[in-house]
């Protein structure tokens, strides 16, 4: 077959592919011409777009290209706001955490250092109630006791100083937060009353005995307290706001405003009412943040201070009179209910150690009566043998009431005849065991003796 030589220039950095070497004369002729036609086609197709239709392809390719990078624009936003979410969540728990450890940590050492003060105010009138019928041995042993004592509470004190600096540190710093945003929603909240006659905020934060902010009307003025708190609003700071309006003679309202909890003992209604005289009167405005206008709770309690006001500025002085004697009346009661309180649960410490302190004392006498119970070891010894066996459960318990009974049936000649008394039974019974094996059982004496029971 006869054939026609055709050159055909490529730029010169462009391959030539590989199979385009085994193609025959007819193949390479096929190649050209069905080259030639698509090329041909594309040219035509080119030169028939309009330019609007160039621009709108365009633009469909680059809006996918946009979507693309919308969504993921969006999805590293949200990552972020998740991480930053987790890491608050991580500090607020590592704080509360630390904060419980400390508080576990004063309580105990409080409840120590109560139960030593007991120890040694008890320890003061038992030496001196003994001082003069005792001899100087038990005198001595006593002082040392009160010197061991004070040593370790003046130790003990030391150590619950350092942990109360520690923990207000921790608990005045998430406070202190808590109470900045509960004033700044307070401080938002009482832009309500813009369009009243001579309306002012004054912020007194930094400034002890004012409350939060003082609330400045053209009729009259309001001390306001704002608390942010998690739990019950307790009664202390229903003391520190009435202390509060008592200073700020000029002043005849208060606000206590608890955002997101009740208040203690008036939590009866949304608004409740105090009068702590017959021209002062507190409000308290029970969780605010769960209404939804919160603002109009606000104008509410203002209307009803303007009534109020109109009370107390009426000339009834002989009823005004008597109101103040009652008011007065009611704070002295209810001090006096408080000191009883105290004096009761103080009377109820005393009891509790009475018992322990008396245990304690007749344990530091033993000596007075040590060689004459040694006289009788060898007695007490067998019979213990016989009748005792010691077990490795402290559930196991004897009372010493029980085992004085038992011991005086079964030898009365022997406690006739060495005089042997109850005293002298328990002082052998503490002879033989540790101390931690003892509980104090009741105000005449007895005790329970643990890990030990009758020889079957």
């Amino acid at each position: 077959m006869l054939c026609k030589q055709v050159t055909i220039s490529i730029p010169e950095n462009e391959e030539i592919p590989e199979i385009l070497t085994s193609f025959n004369s007819k193949e390479n002729f096929i190649m050209i011409k069905i080259g030639c036609e698509c090329i041909k086609q594309a040219r035509t197709f080119l030169t028939n777009l309009s330019q609007e239709e160039i621009y709108n392809k365009i633009k469909e390719e680059s809006m996918e290209t946009i979507k693309k990078l919308d969504m993921d624009l969006n999805i590293q936003k949200e990552m972020v706001k998740q991480i930053k979410l987790l890491e608050k969540e991580k500090t607020d728990h590592e704080i509360q955490k630390t904060a419980d450890i400390y508080k576990i940590n004063e309580e105990q050492l409080n409840k120590k250092i109560n139960k030593l003060q007991d120890t040694i105010s008890l320890l003061k009138d038992e030496i001196y109630q003994f001082q003069h019928n005792k001899d100087y041995i038990i005198q001595t042993e006593l002082l040392k006791e009160r010197e061991k004592y004070d040593l370790l509470i003046n130790e003990k004190t030391k150590q619950l100083s350092r942990l109360n600096d520690s923990f207000e540190k921790m608990t005045n710093k998430t406070n202190t937060t808590k109470g900045s945003d509960g004033e700044k929603k307070f401080s938002d909240f009482t832009k309500t009353f813009k369009d009243f006659k001579g309306f002012e905020i004054v912020d007194k934060t930094k400034q002890s005995g004012e409350g939060d902010f003082h609330l400045k009307f053209d009729e009259f003025d309001i001390l306001a307290d704002a608390k942010n708190y998690k739990k019950t609003v307790p009664s202390s700071e229903r003391e520190k706001i009435k202390n509060d309006l008592i200073k700020n003679e000029h002043i005849h309202f208060a606000w206590l405003v608890s955002l997101n909890t009740s208040i203690d003992k008036f939590d009866k209604a949304p608004i409740m009412y105090e009068w702590i005289n017959t021209t002062k009167c507190i409000v308290y405005i029970n969780n605010l943040l769960e209404y939804e206008n919160p603002t109009q709770i606000l104008r509410i309690a203002w209307f009803t201070c303007r009534e109020l006001l109109k009370i107390i500025n009426e000339d009834t002085s002989d009823i005004t009179s008597l109101r103040e004697k009652q008011y007065k009346m009611i704070d002295k009661i209810k001090n006096i209910r408080k000191t009883i309180r105290e004096l009761n649960t103080t009377i109820s410490q005393f009891k509790k150690q009475v018992d322990s302190i008396d245990f304690e004392l007749k344990d530091l006498l033993e000596t007075e009566t040590h060689e004459l119970v040694d006289s009788n070891y060898s007695l007490f010894d067998e019979w213990w043998e016989k009748k005792i066996i010691q077990t490795s459960n402290n559930e196991n318990k004897l009372v010493s009431t029980d085992m004085w009974y038992k011991f005086r049936q079964e030898n009365k000649e022997i406690i006739k005849k060495f005089s042997i008394t109850t005293d002298k039974f328990k002082q052998f019974i503490k002879s033989k065991l540790p101390m931690s094996c003892y509980d104090i059982r009741s105000t005449n004496g007895s005790f329970d003796i643990k890990g030990v029971s009758w020889v079957a």
